[in-house]
């Protein structure tokens, strides 16, 4: 009988890797044309996320150019710098 916390740790770490190596074993097989299907289409995805959020930033950046541009505007005609 464990008497620890750390032996109970030990104990359902042991089960679950047991249980673990028998799906792995015994439980059904995954075609692998499947798996390459899902890499591509995620790596696929991933590269137009990643386009996209280059696009926004770059947006963002224009933005907060024109924004200080705007507000130097506003303080030479109100005749005071910032």
């Amino acid at each position: 009988m464990p008497v620890s916390l750390a032996d109970y740790g030990v104990a359902i770490f042991a089960l679950g890797s047991i249980t673990w190596v028998i799906v792995s074993v015994f439980g059904p097989k995954r075609n692998n044309q499947d798996l390459v299907k899902v890499i591509s289409d995620n790596t696929r995805a991933l590269t137009e996320l990643s386009t996209l959020v280059r696009q926004q930033t770059e947006l963002l950046r224009q933005q907060s150019e024109m924004i200080a541009e705007l507000r130097l505007e506003v303080a030479r005609k109100d005749g005071r710098t910032m």
